[in-house]
Parts: structure tokens; C-alpha cells; sequence
């Protein structure tokens, strides 16, 4: 009878082992009014990995750019961008996923 209850909680250590992989790790929060966004695929079937969106006030001529790959691949991490008009009425589209999941850059848009 022991044996088999042995048997029985090997067994189910060894069924529970890969559920561990799930678990998404969390980068630290960058700071106060950060959500985070957790990790998605898109119907084109790519992963769009979990990344931190500031949600807070506006801060005078700085975005937050998500963590992201780059058009090489490379992982780039969140950061602050330092951004200035280039010409009067121009309006900052931030960076962001696209309904395929990739990156496009933050640019200027002209009215």
C-alpha cells in the first residue's frame, strides 16, 4: 500500500515538471505608473513578448519606448526616448505592435 501512494506522488511530480516552464518571468517594474502587459500571439501567429507600458502623465518631450526586437532581431530594452518637433504641428505616434506583431518605430506625423 505505501508503494503505491510512493508510486503515486512520483507520478504526479513527475506530470507537474513541465507546467513549471509556464511561468512567464516578470521583469522589474521601471517605475510608478508602469502596467504590465502580459505576452500575446496575434492571429499571424506571432509572440509578442510581455513588456511594460507607461500609463502615467505625459513627461515634456520624453516617451517610453516598450521592450522590443529590433528589425535584426536584437532585444532592445524599455527606455525613455528624448524626442523634439521637428517642425511646428508635427504630432508623435509612439512606437508600437502591429495586428501582425511586428515592431513599428515611433515617428512624426505631419497634420
Amino acid at each position: 500500500m505505501k508503494n503505491g501512494k510512493f508510486a503515486l506522488v512520483l507520478l504526479c511530480l513527475f506530470m507537474a515538471l513541465p507546467l513549471e516552464s509556464c511561468v512567464v518571468a516578470r521583469p522589474a517594474r521601471p517605475g510608478p505608473n508602469f502596467v504590465w502587459v502580459s505576452p500575446r500571439t496575434v492571429a499571424a501567429g506571432v509572440v509578442i513578448p510581455g513588456h511594460w507600458v507607461y500609463r502615467g502623465k505625459p513627461h515634456k518631450n520624453k516617451v517610453w519606448v516598450p521592450c522590443h526586437n529590433n528589425r535584426r532581431g536584437n532585444r532592445v530594452s524599455g527606455h525613455w526616448k528624448t524626442i523634439h518637433a521637428p517642425r511646428k504641428g508635427a504630432v508623435w505616434v509612439p512606437g508600437h505592435w502591429s495586428r501582425r506583431g511586428h515592431w513599428v518605430d515611433g515617428h512624426w506625423r505631419y497634420r
